[in-house]
């Protein structure tokens, strides 16, 4: 990579961890495009040459993020094992997935709503692949007799929603760390769904 791309891509690595802050902080509405060029140290004008809109740097922010952990969670999912270790492997890997990326989750939860329609399309997919695996996962497991009879999009969505709770009370410098979380969520996972 030259050090022209080179540099240019570590500015824009600054204007989104500067972002990332600004619209936590503040809020996508109440932030402005000024306080993130002031957070980097650049001209306004010079990050409009990175992007077009408060609404992209939103984007911006996940990009990647979800598409890393749903390549986990379903790799997971068809994995080799039963459905009894696939969940578990899920389950840890959605919630490592949401505790290496608390300050992005913190600020999706909020302002979700504030992401243009062709951004929010894309979430909604991914959202439903990954209750997609979950609920695929659950479907085998119960046939197997391994899980509980119950609606198995319901258990996936309890689960996601126990799964991505952490983020409101997780601290990376607290007692737990992410991977003693994550080990306790998947066994949590499972005993939740088991006979």
């Amino acid at each position: 990579m030259s050090t022209r791309l080179a540099a240019r891509a570590d500015r824009e690595r600054q204007i989104v961890a500067a972002t990332r802050l600004l619209f936590d902080e503040q809020g996508v509405q109440e932030a402005a495009i000024d306080g993130v060029a002031r957070a980097v140290g650049i001209n306004k004008a010079l990050i409009y040459r990175h992007v077009a809109s408060k609404e992209e740097l939103l984007v911006r922010l996940f990009e990647g993020r979800t598409e890393k952990v749903l390549a986990e969670v379903a790799a997971a999912a068809s994995g080799a094992g039963s459905p009894r270790e696939r969940l578990s492997a899920m389950a840890r890997a959605y919630v490592l997935g949401v505790l290496r990326n608390l300050d992005s989750v913190h600020v999706y939860l909020r302002e979700e709503h504030s992401l243009p329609p062709s951004a929010l399309q894309q979430v909604h997919r991914e959202q439903k692949a990954m209750r997609d695996h979950f609920e695929r996962v659950i479907v085998e497991g119960t046939s197997r007799g391994d899980f509980v009879q119950g609606d198995p999009k319901l258990a996936a969505l309890a689960l996601l929603g126990m799964c991505t709770w952490v983020h409101r009370w997780y601290r990376p410098r607290g007692r737990l760390t992410e991977s003693a979380v994550a080990d306790d969520f998947a066994e949590r996972a499972v005993r939740m769904l088991s006979p």
